[in-house]
């Protein structure tokens, strides 16, 4: 394939072809008359010669306007209104820029753009197939391994350390638990908190398990407070007797508890709650045990050095399953990625959603994107050197323009011709 030189010498060498033919004929015909007077007058050759030289004048101006918007013409002294590109730089940078941004980034021509191409279904159709949901699995893991690798480096570390221990001593605790705590109260959720606490402990004791337990800590009791009477009584017997009547004393509590929505416990427990809450909003005491323990968190070396080893363990264990080729989470991804895309292609609403959701970010970011795409061809241009701008104008349409001026010379050759007709008829 030719590049863009060649194709422009080829257009220029075919375009001043046609002009010198229009010239050749042109002249041949003023001097064949000196040498053939008998052609003196003759209708025909009256005729090609209006029509060549109606074709070299149309060929010679196109020439001078289509050389005019890329060079100066003269070269030493030009003439007004030559090398126009060259000239008119900044104002070719402003009115680029500003058609892209009128053009391409408005909110209409970006809702169309969404609407048209309906992105959720053809991303749905692209993740459907295997080989593309493996691709883009293989490149999510990659990464993600990759930030993992950059979050491991010493200084990126302290970096995040430091971070985050700067933020939890500004972190304001207490008004943090006090806030969840009064969440949590408003809508009594903590008393479907205590429900599940008590289903928990009845379905605890009612495991055999539970009662040996009970049963054996009855007997170390006896043995330890009242080994005398240990010694004469089946203490085995006592225990298990006393653990059964343990069980069902409690589990009869917790029952009654739990049946009943005004129990003087749950008043209680209530209470108690509220309680808890109004210290942790207004005493100065239990702000200050708050502070010390979000201290202890914060500068506990035994804590610190568990949190980095855990992290150190999970770290290696997740970039040593991402980076590894067809592995547990590729598959897992990719597998995520091929649902996905199967479910947006059947599920029109999901799709729709879908759609929405990007035309409103994409008509977010439009104007963000717009100043940035048009200062940056702006300033692109601006930069650029007058002549290697033109040159490279010219390079890109410049063998179009060639066409004008073939055409020049041809709609000039039959406008010629045409006006000789009617100035022939006329003269009749």
């Amino acid at each position: 394939m030719q590049d863009k030189y060649t194709q422009l010498n080829k257009a220029k060498r075919l375009a001043l072809a046609c002009l010198i033919f229009a010239a050749s004929v042109f002249v041949l015909t003023v001097l064949l008359p000196k040498f053939y007077p008998n052609l003196q007058g003759a209708w025909w050759l009256g005729l090609i010669k209006m029509a060549s030289e109606a074709a070299l004048i149309g060929g010679l101006a196109d020439w001078f306007a289509v050389t005019a918007l890329f060079k100066p013409i003269p070269a030493k002294y030009p003439i007004p209104h030559t090398n126009i590109v060259a000239s008119n730089k900044s104002v070719i940078a402003n009115n680029l820029s500003l058609f892209v941004k009128e053009k391409f980034f408005h909110p209409e021509a970006i809702e169309k753009l969404i609407r048209d191409s309906d992105p959720a279904k053809g991303a749905g159709r692209w993740l459907s197939q295997d080989r593309n949901a493996s691709r883009l699995s293989r490149f999510l893991c990659d990464a993600f391994a990759g930030v993992l690798r950059v979050l491991d480096d010493k200084p990126v570390k302290a970096f995040i350390a430091k971070t985050a221990q700067k933020g939890i001593n500004q972190l304001d605790l207490r008004q943090l638990m006090a806030t969840s705590l009064s969440a949590v109260t408003k809508e009594r959720q903590h008393q479907v908190v205590l429900d599940r606490v008590l289903g928990k402990l009845a379905s605890l004791l009612a495991e055999p398990e539970t009662q040996i337990y009970i049963a054996d800590t009855l007997v170390v009791w006896l043995k330890t407070e009242y080994s005398r009477i240990e010694k004469l009584l089946p203490s085995s017997w006592l225990s298990e007797q006393g653990a059964l009547i343990a069980v069902k004393a409690v589990s009869s509590i917790l029952e009654d508890v739990y049946e009943d929505e005004h129990h003087p416990i749950r008043h209680a427990f209530d209470e108690q709650v509220h309680e808890f809450l109004y210290e942790l909003q207004h005493s100065p005491l239990m702000e200050k045990k708050v502070n010390s323990y979000r201290e202890k968190i914060t500068n506990d070396p035994a804590l610190n050095a568990y949190v980095q080893q855990s992290w150190a363990k999970f770290h290696q264990w997740l970039l040593t399953s991402l980076e590894q080729q067809n592995g547990k989470a590729e598959t897992k991804v990719s597998s995520l990625l091929k649902d996905l895309g199967t479910t947006l292609t059947q599920d029109s609403e999901l799709a729709k959603a879908f759609n929405k959701h990007i035309g409103e970010a994409a008509k977010y970011m439009a104007p963000e994107l717009a100043e940035f795409l048009t200062r940056h061809i702006r300033d692109t241009i601006n930069s650029w050197d007058e002549r290697e701008m033109a040159e490279q104008v010219e390079l890109n349409i410049g063998r179009d323009l060639q066409k004008v001026r073939i055409n020049g010379t041809i709609v000039g050759g039959l406008i010629g011709a045409i006006l000789f007709g009617i100035e022939a008829l006329l003269g009749l």
